[in-house]
């Protein structure tokens, strides 16, 4: 990995990396998607989230593919997400940023589809997760051109060294309670295949898609096996989908992890 990438992980909290994936792998993860959507009602539960604008039928939308949210734990259920969690190029940034022990600890597509999107309200992951040491850091990568007027990332830079600040609200709605301002924030537009990898302490945001174009992002969290889960500090109790690398050592494991043999999707 560019020294240059670690240098700005530690001071600023993210760097971008420009062709992460090639545009046929972008292809694929877009054509997978499609293929899993297509499969509902079929599905476990939880692994499609519409957009709450469509579920209270405020907005309504011409296919089903255009009124989701996001695919959530796809590593877990999708034989094609798992594998991209082995993917060269992310093991190997994973394995500079937070070592040999590797957890995916949580694995989405972000769809921020046009007309009945809603922002995603400043946050920061690890609010949810609740690691300690706060080894974990996510990949976003765009599958579509990711611009400011479709609800490209937003993040306040160097916020990652001040530690958890106060969060509250259900689900989605789960956020800081004092945001900062949009004119503190970093935009981060993206070409298809780029990614932006960012600290899991850094404060992020998404505004809702303006456009009539998608905006389609894969976004894997991954995390230190060495890692203590804190206990009583949400509602919230994100457990690892898989073992990419090393042992698994993170403590309050409580629901099987992805092996090799289970069939998935």
């Amino acid at each position: 990995m560019d020294p240059g990438f670690l240098e700005k992980y530690r001071e600023q909290g993210y760097f971008i990396v420009p062709r992460l994936l090639g545009l046929d792998e972008v292809q694929a993860i877009c054509q997978e998607i499609t293929r899993v959507v297509d499969q509902h009602p079929d599905l476990p539960e939880g692994l499609i989230q519409m957009e709450p604008l469509v579920l209270r039928v405020e907005k309504q939308v011409e296919t089903l593919e255009m009124g989701v949210r996001k695919l959530f734990r796809v590593a877990r259920h999708v034989d094609f997400f798992r594998q991209l969690a082995f993917h060269d190029s992310l093991v190997e940034i994973a394995h500079a940023l937070i070592g040999p022990d590797l957890l995916l600890m949580q694995s989405m597509t972000l769809m921020k589809p046009p007309h009945v999107s809603t922002e995603k309200i400043w946050h920061q992951d690890n609010a949810y997760f609740r690691l300690d040491p706060p080894d974990l850091f996510g990949f976003w990568i765009a599958c579509d051109p990711a611009t400011v007027e479709n609800g490209c990332m937003h993040l306040l830079p160097g916020s990652h060294k001040g530690g958890i600040v106060e969060h509250a609200g259900p689900g989605d709605d789960y956020g800081a309670t004092s945001p900062p301002s949009l004119q503190q924030a970093v935009t981060i537009p993206l070409d298809p295949g780029d990614a932006l990898v960012f600290h899991g302490e850094l404060l992020h945001y998404t505004p809702p898609n303006r456009t009539t174009s998608r905006r389609r992002a894969v976004q894997y969290h991954y995390a230190s096996g060495t890692a203590s889960r804190r206990c009583g500090t949400n509602e919230f109790d994100y457990q690892p989908e898989v073992v990419v690398a090393g042992k698994n050592q993170l403590r309050r494991i409580e629901e099987p992890l992805v092996e090799d043999n289970r069939t998935l999707l």
